[in-house]
């Protein structure tokens, strides 16, 4: 895959990052008992199954226990390649999504053997795939491999894109008025908000925030794109019209990494935990993005590193305190 992306000059330097596999397609093969195949929607193949009972799903079912017949199952793993840009900004590099698809046998056919008879045709389609799994010698591939481009992203470009919107909301936001009463004596007045929330505008959309604390923090001199990808969502709500871009760091790291305790040992210990983390995967301040995603690191692991650092019991870069007094100030995460 890689040697075939390469051949295009502006993808000559693309490198696989890391694969999420985790999705399938809806949609099986049929296959006889002897390994033909028979159709190649499952759905629409059963919906011509129980016509040809007369609309008898038990029926249908009996008959198809006794065939041997057998479902494949296509697996789908999300290669993200990446291309790092030039300009050493962490958001300039085009991200290459790439769907591999490997479809085996999977599983018998024996909708009747299910722990409840289908009574329709929609809950025989539902529930064919609760036949028993194959052994494995039998889980056999039923095509090549199939390599599908799903799209090519330039990451700065989506970026702007959804500035553009965020600075739309936010005029919108700014151009609200509010009535606002007092319990101290009657009558209201009329406010802005900026006259109600002050500051609410002095950080910007978390979409960015991430691209900016890595270029503020002692990560800077690592390039982003060999740490991160991005799951990264376009979508537009047909009833409104109204266009929502949403983005989820996804860590590239393809190796086990433990879990970071907050409540765990002495401040200095703990930093050290999160000190290990960095070495690991082999950038400063990494741990701080991890925080941001969540999963391996939580959110009370920044509020103890701000604590022990004002009480003095570690010392960390002063680039990286103020970008985590700045997440104290407004948290944000994925």
């Amino acid at each position: 895959m890689l040697d075939h992306l390469r051949r295009e000059p502006a993808l000559a330097t693309a490198r696989l990052a890391t694969t999420r596999g985790d999705t399938w397609l809806h949609r099986r093969k049929v296959f006889g008992a002897d390994g033909t195949l028979v159709a190649d929607d499952h759905e629409a193949w059963l919906a011509g199954q129980v016509a040809r009972d007369g609309g008898n799903v038990r029926a249908t079912c009996a008959r198809l226990d006794a065939a041997g017949y057998r479902l494949s199952k296509c697996q789908i793993t999300t290669l993200y390649a990446v291309v790092a840009g030039h300009s050493g900004d962490p958001s300039d590099f085009l991200q290459i999504e790439v769907d591999l698809e490997e479809e085996v046998l999977d599983r018998e056919l024996r909708p009747g053997g299910a722990w409840r008879m289908p009574r329709t045709l929609d809950e025989l389609q539902r529930e064919a795939d609760q036949g028993l799994e194959l052994p494995l010698a039998q889980r056999l591939p039923v095509r090549p491999r199939a390599y599908r481009l799903r799209r090519i992203v330039d990451v700065e470009a989506w970026l702007q894109v959804a500035d553009a919107m965020e600075d739309v909301k936010r005029e919108q936001f700014r151009g609200r008025r509010y009535r606002v009463t007092s319990s101290s004596g009657p009558g209201s007045t009329i406010q802005t908000a900026d006259e109600l929330f002050p500051g609410w505008d002095r950080f910007p959309a978390k979409h960015r925030r991430f691209f900016r604390d890595w270029q503020r923090s002692s990560a800077r001199p690592h390039r982003l794109c060999d740490q991160w990808v991005l799951q990264l969502t376009d979508w537009t709500d047909p009833r409104n019209g109204r266009r929502t871009l949403d983005m989820v760091p996804m860590w590239a790291f393809n190796r086990p990494l433990a879990k970071v305790n907050a409540a765990k040992g002495s401040d200095y210990e703990f930093y050290g935990t999160l000190e290990k983390l960095d070495r690991r995967t082999g950038v400063p301040f990494g741990w701080f993005f991890y925080m941001l995603h969540g999963n391996r690191v939580e959110a009370d692991a920044g509020r103890r590193v701000i604590r022990a650092a004002e009480a003095g019991t570690i010392v960390m870069p002063e680039c990286d305190y103020r970008v985590l007094k700045d997440w104290e100030a407004e948290p944000y995460g994925f």
